[in-house]
């Protein structure tokens, strides 16, 4: 369960963005300065102001998952993208938004990287998680605080009571899909159609952590504390298949 842990991830304010494009007259520009450099460790983030955007000691799978939207189900690259990392910071002299800087971030992997990828689609077994009957039980983010990005090292499995184990994140649904694919064990799609960033919190069975024999089911903790629920389906996904990349050109 912990070995993706530095590399999921998505954007809460693009959790659905491989399916928008901004007007033709808003087209972003590229990054007018950006510095691609190798990484050998050190600490993982992810910051995004309206004029740069620093990624640091992040996977080149990640930077792809990020940079289009996806989440791990919708990704298919080689291996040795999940273990190379590296520092970006990029600037431009006008303000942009995040999603726009995403696009901007695509253009710079086509260019410095040679990524070339194509859209296939493919059917799987998965959960949908949708609305309970009784509405969903869900405290916003305060209004003032910056949406985070969804990036599952930022998750928590925290002690909890009766000796069990709770899950603790801040972030969209899209955040709270990839932890429940992890313990549902298949793929967990948001059809929830709620936007926006949460605490979040539940208490279940985390296999491998401490109460997992004595708490309640992810299933029933979903429906009891958070007012959402899992059906099982058999679902057509597109999945973005990596089919060229190269180690990036200097900066």
């Amino acid at each position: 369960m912990q070995s993706r842990a530095a590399t999921t991830a998505l954007i809460a304010s693009i959790v659905s963005f491989h399916t928008a494009r901004p007007h033709a007259q808003e087209r972003p520009p590229a990054f007018e300065v950006a510095s691609v450099k190798p990484t050998g460790g050190g600490t993982v983030d992810a910051k995004s102001d309206p004029g740069r955007l620093t990624l640091t000691n992040q996977t080149l799978e990640w930077l792809i998952e990020t940079a289009y939207g996806l989440r791990e189900y919708q990704y298919d690259g080689p291996k040795w993208l999940h273990t190379t990392r590296y520092d970006i910071a990029a600037t431009t002299s006008s303000p942009w938004s995040l999603a726009a800087q995403m696009l901007m971030l695509r253009a710079l992997l086509e260019d410095r990287f040679k990524l070339k990828t194509h859209v296939e689609s493919r059917t799987m077994p998965v959960y949908w998680l949708v609305v309970g009957k009784t509405g969903p039980k869900l405290k916003p983010l305060d209004a003032g605080v910056a949406a985070p990005f969804d990036q599952y090292y930022n998750i928590k499995l925290a002690p909890s009571r009766n000796g069990g184990t709770e899950f603790q994140a801040a972030g969209s649904l899209g955040l709270l899909s990839d932890f429940l694919t992890r313990v549902a064990e298949r793929p967990v799609v948001d059809r929830t159609g709620i936007t926006g960033n949460f605490e979040l919190r539940l208490y279940c069975a985390i296999d491998g952590f401490p109460g997992n024999e004595n708490s309640p089911s992810v299933f029933d903790a979903l429906q009891s504390q958070m007012g959402l629920k899992l059906e099982p389906h058999a679902d057509s996904v597109k999945v973005t298949v990596v089919d060229h990349v190269e180690n990036p050109s200097g900066n």
